[in-house]
C-alpha cells in the first residue's frame, strides 16, 4: 500500500453547527475504514452527591435504543459491515465512536445523531443494563484483589471537593432506584448538542461529509447544558495518607499521586511530567525496589480538564515496607533532579514517548478519539500532532525541574495491604502529614440521595419526560443505505523468496513516521515438542542480546512469543532507526553462547496458556506421534527451532519498500546461511475428508477439576491435500467463505442453530490454521459441561447439512460483505497491517489474497460451499479435545451414544 504523508494540523477542518454542535473532519486520512466519535462534556466528576455512577450507567443506555433504533437495533446494520462500536466514560467527558467501512459513513452519523436526538429509555432496557452495570462493579472494583488501585480510591485521598473525589463507580444498590425519568432528566441536562463534539476520521472528501453532518445533525434542537460543577481544588500542603486492609491481597500495594500543573496553563510544565512518568515506568523499578508502573493522568494525558495527578503504583515483594518504597521513590526524583546526570536517560524517555503518540495516533480509531477529546476538553484538535514534538523538546532542565518539585512536593498515598478487616473496609492513620478520610464527600457536606432515594441531580428547569424525549415530530427516520466503498490497496509493495530462506516483503505506510516489522518462524517438530523450552530460547535470546532494551533506547518496542506454532517477533521503531532495529533483530537469531543444559526455571517460568492452546498443544504432540523422546542442549533446539526455511519477515512503514527489501535479506543473510531444520512433518491427522460425521472420533481429554461447570472443546481434522493445500488450493476462496459462513461471522449457522435450539451457554467458532506444519480446518467450543456431547452433535449435524443442500444467494451475500468489511480492519493502523500480513504470508498465500480477496468471494457459489463443507467441516467432529472437569470415560461413552 503506498500511503501518502497524511497533512497534520492543516488537514483539519472545523465547524459549529447552529445548535452548537462542534464538528472536527479529517479527510483523505488513508484507510478503508471510516471512523466517528462523538465527545460529550459529562463525565463522572459532573455527577452531584446521590448520582454516584449515574454518567456510566448512561453511557450503558445510550447504546439500548433511540427513536429511529428501538430496543438495541443500533447494532443490527453495524454486524453486518464487521464494523466496531463502545463508549468510555472519564472524569470530564463520555465518547461514544464506531469504526466501518467507508461506504458506511452515513449509517454511523445516522446512529449517533439519533440518539442525540431522541434517545429512548424504557424500564426493561434500563433494568438489563443496571445489572450488567452491578456486574461490571463487581467484576473490576469489588470482586478482586486491588480492584480500586489506584482508581477509584486514589482520589478520595488526593482531592477534597466532590467532583473530583467521590467514586465514579457508584453503588449498585443506589443506582438501583435511577428511574427512566432520571435518565431523561440526566440527558436534558448533559447531552446536548452544543456540549457535544462529532469528529469524522476518513478517506473521504471534506466537501462530501459536510452535507452528511448537516443532514442528520443540523435538525437537532440546541439548548443549553447544565453549568459545570466547580472543580478547584486547594493545593496539598502535606502528604496525605489512606490504609486499607483488605484480606484477598496477597502483598501490599502501594499507590502515589503527585498534583499535575493544569496543562492550559503550563503546557511546557504538563508535558515535562509526562516524560518523567515515562522515564519511572522504564527505570524507577530498578532503584524502588519493586515493579512500578506509572501514567500521567488516572485515564492519561491530557484527560481532564484542570487538575490530574502523576500515578506512580506498585506491588511490593514481601520484604520491602511501604515507607521504604516511598522513601527509595522520593530518591529517585531527587536522582533526577540532576539535569547533567540524567541527560541521556532523559533524551531516551523523551524520545520513546513522542514515538508512542505517533504510532497511537496513526491507528484509525484512537486518532478519531483523541481529536475529539482535544477539541471538547482544549479547544484545539491539533494538539493531538503538537505533542510528539513537544515531548521530544523536553530538555534535562525541564526533567530535572519538574522532578525536583515531584521529590519536594506533597502527595497523595494509598497504601492497601492484608489485614484483618472485610474487604474494602478502611482505616485511616497519619503518615507524614494530616489524615485521608475514607469519604469521598467534600469535609462538612452529606451526600444526598441516600437509601429509598432516588439520585438527584440537575437539570433544566422544563424537561421533556422519558416518553416525550424518545419521540420527534418528524416521527422515526429510514437508515441511508450504504455509499461507494474504498477499497484496499497495496500498490508498490515488494516481495522476495529466496531458496530456503524466509520470505520478505515490505509495504510503504507513511502514516506514523515508523516503521513496523515482523518475523514468524516455524518452530518445527524439535520445537513443536518442546514448548516451555522454545519459549525460555526466546526470553533468553531478548536478555542475553539486550535486545528489547536496545529497542526502547531507539524510541520504539520489541516483543517475542511463541504460540506453540510460531516464534514471532514484533517490533517497531522511528523510521529513521530502521537499519538498526534490522540489527537487533537478526542478533536474535544468531545470539551469544547458551547455557550447557536448561535451567529447572526453564520449565517452571513457562508462559500460561489459553484453554485453546493447551488443547492444540495436545494435538500437536499427537499429531507428531508423542513429546520429545531425547533432551536437546539450548544451542541445539534454538538452530533447528528457529531456522529461515518457512519464515516470514514483514515491513510496514515509511521507508521505500525495495530498498527495505534488500536491506532486510542482508541483515538475515548469516541467519539464512545457517543450517535448515529437518522439514516439518506432513502430519497423521485422521480422516480424508470425507466421511458423515461423527465415526469413531479420537477423544484427547485434558482435566482441569477447577474449570467448574463449564467445558471447552476443539473439534479438528486436517484439510485434504487433494485440492492444493491451504495456501495454493484453487478452491481457497471457497473455503475461506465456507468458514465464514459455518462458524465466523454474527449470524454463522452454529451461532443460529444455537439460538435456534435454545443451547444456553453454547459458544461455537469455526475457524482454519496451522497446527504442527499441517493445514486444519476446526471449530471451538464452549458448552455446558453435561451438554458437551450434544454440542460436538451440533456441529456434526449442522456440517452435514451444510454439505447437502447449498446455502442460497442471500446467505451467501450477507456473508460475502462481512467478510469483504472485516478484511479492511486489517488497514486501521500501520501495526495491524504488519500483523494480518504475517498471518497471511505465514499461512502460505500471498499478497494478492489481501487485495483480490472480495472479488474471489464473490465468484464462489453455492455448490462450491457445500463441496467444502464437505471437506473441511463433516470431518471435523473425528478428533475432539476436550479441556474441563470432564472424564475421559463418560464423554467417549456418551459420543458413542449419539452416533
Amino acid at each position: 500500500m503506498t500511503i501518502p504523508r497524511p497533512a497534520r494540523a492543516g488537514g483539519l477542518h472545523r465547524r459549529t453547527l447552529p445548535n452548537g454542535l462542534r464538528v472536527v473532519v479529517v479527510p483523505h486520512w488513508p484507510t478503508p475504514r471510516t471512523a466517528v466519535a462523538v465527545h460529550y462534556g459529562v463525565g463522572f466528576r459532573a455527577e452531584r452527591p446521590g448520582q454516584e455512577g449515574m454518567a456510566h450507567l448512561f453511557e450503558h443506555l445510550m447504546f439500548r435504543g433511540s427513536e429511529s433504533l428501538p430496543d438495541g437495533a443500533f447494532y443490527d446494520a453495524l454486524h453486518p459491515v464487521a464494523g466496531a462500536a463502545n463508549g468510555t466514560t472519564h472524569q470530564d467527558y463520555t465518547d461514544y465512536f464506531q469504526t466501518v467501512p467507508a461506504q458506511a459513513l452515513e449509517q454511523a452519523l445516522f446512529r449517533e445523531a439519533d440518539r442525540m436526538r431522541a434517545p429512548r429509555f424504557v424500564p426493561d432496557q434500563l433494568a438489563s443494563q443496571l445489572a450488567e452495570v452491578a456486574r461490571e462493579i463487581e467484576q473490576m472494583r469489588d470482586g478482586r484483589p486491588y480492584g480500586g488501585l489506584p482508581w477509584p480510591l486514589l482520589p478520595q485521598v488526593m482531592f477534597r471537593g466532590f467532583a473530583s473525589a467521590h467514586d465514579g463507580y457508584g453503588d449498585a444498590r443506589r443506582l438501583a432506584l435511577v428511574t427512566v425519568e432520571d435518565c431523561a432528566r440526566f440527558f436534558e441536562a448533559y447531552y446536548a448538542p452544543s456540549n457535544a463534539v462529532l469528529t469524522v476520521v476518513g478517506p473521504h472528501r471534506a466537501e462530501d461529509v459536510w452535507p452528511l453532518v448537516e443532514r442528520h445533525f443540523g435538525d437537532i434542537p440546541g439548548r443549553a447544558p447544565a453549568a459545570a460543577p466547580p472543580l478547584d481544588e486547594p493545593p496539598l500542603t502535606e502528604d496525605r495518607v489512606l490504609h486499607r486492609t483488605d484480606p484477598r491481597v496477597p502483598r501490599t500495594a502501594v499507590a502515589v499521586g503527585h498534583r499535575l500543573p493544569d496543562p492550559a496553563v503550563g503546557p511546557e510544565a504538563y508535558v515535562a511530567r509526562m516524560v518523567l512518568a515515562e522515564l519511572a515506568q522504564q527505570a524507577a523499578a530498578v532503584e524502588a525496589g519493586a515493579p512500578v508502573s506509572a501514567s500521567c493522568g488516572f485515564f492519561g494525558p491530557l484527560d481532564v480538564r484542570g487538575t490530574d495527578a502523576l500515578v506512580v503504583t506498585s506491588v511490593l515483594p514481601p520484604d520491602l515496607t511501604a515507607d521504604e518504597f516511598l522513601g527509595r521513590l522520593t530518591a529517585f526524583w531527587e536522582r533526577l533532579g540532576d539535569a547533567q546526570a540524567v541527560s541521556e536517560s532523559a533524551a531516551d524517555a523523551a524520545r520513546s514517548l513522542a514515538a508512542r503518540l505517533r504510532r497511537e495516533h496513526a491507528d484509525l480509531e484512537q486518532r478519531c478519539r483523541a481529536l475529539g477529546r482535544a477539541e471538547l476538553l482544549f479547544g484545539r484538535p491539533e494538539l493531538v500532532d503538537e505533542l510528539p514534538d513537544l515531548v521530544a523538546s523536553v530538555t534535562p532542565a525541564d526533567l530535572a525541574d519538574a522532578a525536583a518539585e515531584l521529590a519536594s512536593a506533597p502527595r497523595a498515598i494509598l497504601v492497601l495491604g492484608e489485614g484483618a478487616g472485610t474487604p474494602g473496609g478502611a482505616t485511616a492513620r497519619a503518615g507524614s502529614g494530616t489524615v485521608a478520610e475514607a469519604s469521598a464527600a467534600t469535609e462538612g457536606e452529606t451526600p444526598a440521595g441516600g437509601e429509598g432515594k432516588a439520585p438527584a441531580g440537575p437539570g433544566p428547569q422544563i424537561w421533556r419526560g422519558a416518553e416525550a424525549l424518545a419521540r420527534t415530530p418528524r416521527g422515526p427516520r429510514p437508515l441511508p443505505s450504504l455509499g461507494r466503498a474504498a477499497g484496499p490497496r497495496l500498490d508498490g509493495a515488494v516481495e522476495i523468496a529466496a531458496d530456503g530462506g524466509p520470505r520478505i516483503l515490505a509495504v510503504l505506510d507513511r502514516r506514523a513516521g515508523q516503521v513496523e516489522v515482523r518475523l514468524r518462524v516455524p518452530l518445527g517438530p524439535d520445537g513443536w515438542r518442546r514448548p516451555a523450552e522454545a519459549a525460555w530460547l526466546l526470553r533468553h535470546a531478548d536478555a542475553a542480546t539486550g535486545a528489547s532494551a536496545r529497542v526502547r533506547r531507539l524510541g520504539g518496542r520489541l516483543g517475542v512469543a511463541t504460540g506453540g506454532q510460531w516464534a514471532d517477533i514484533a517490533a517497531w521503531a522511528p523510521r529513521e532507526a530502521y537499519q538498526e532495529l534490522l540489527g537487533v533483530v537478526a542478533g536474535l537469531l544468531t545470539p551469544p553462547r547458551f547455557p550447557d543444559a536448561f535451567p529447572a526455571s526453564a520449565i517452571a517460568a513457562a508462559p500460561r496458556l489459553s484453554p485453546e492452546q493447551r488443547m492444540d498443544q495436545a494435538l500437536r504432540l499427537q499429531w507428531l506421534g508423542g513429546a520429545a523422546a531425547e533432551p536437546l542442549a539450548p544451542a541445539g533446539l534454538h538452530s533447528r527451532m528457529l531456522a529461515p526455511r518457512g519464515a516470514v519477515f514483514v515491513v510496514v512503514g515509511d521507508v521505500d519498500p525495495e530498498r527495505s527489501v534488500d536491506q532486510a535479506a542482508s541483515a538475515l543473510r548469516p541467519w539464512q546461511a545457517s543450517a535448515a531444520a529437518p522439514e516439518p512433518p506432513s502430519g497423521t491427522g485422521t480422516g480424508t475428508g470425507t466421511g458423515t460425521g461423527m465415526a469413531s472420533p479420537a477423544v484427547l481429554v485434558l482435566r482441569e477439576p477447577s474449570a467448574g461447570d463449564t467445558v471447552a472443546l476443539t473439534l479438528c481434522a486436517p484439510e485434504p491435500d487433494g485440492a492444493g493445500g491451504v495456501g495454493g488450493a484453487p478452491d481457497l476462496p471457497a473455503r475461506y467463505l465456507t468458514t465464514a459462513l459455518f462458524g465466523g461471522h454474527y449470524g454463522a449457522r452454529l451461532a443460529e442453530r444455537c439460538r435456534r435450539l435454545g443451547r444456553a451457554g453454547h459458544v461455537m467458532l469455526a475457524g482454519r490454521d496451522v497446527v504442527a506444519g499441517r493445514a486444519r480446518a476446526l471449530v471451538r467450543v464452549t458448552a455446558p459441561r453435561a451438554e458437551a456431547a450434544r454440542a460436538v452433535c451440533d456441529v456434526a449435524e449442522e456440517a452435514v447439512a451444510l454439505a447437502a443442500a447449498p446455502p442460497g444467494r442471500d446467505e451467501l451475500d450477507t456473508v460475502r460483505r462481512y467478510c469483504a468489511a472485516q478484511l479492511l480492519s486489517a488497514f486501521d493502523s500501520p501495526g495491524l497491517l504488519a500483523d494480518a500480513l504475517r498471518h497471511t504470508t505465514g499461512s502460505g498465500r500471498g499478497l494478492d489474497w489481501v487485495i483480490s480477496r472480495p472479488q474471489l468471494l464473490d465468484a464462489v457459489t453455492g455448490d462450491e460451499v457445500a463441496a467444502a463443507a464437505a471437506h473441511l467441516f463433516v470431518p471435523t467432529t473425528e478428533t475432539v479435545v476436550a479441556l474441563g472437569a470432564i472424564e475421559l470415560d463418560w464423554l467417549t461413552t456418551e459420543l458413542a451414544i449419539r452416533q
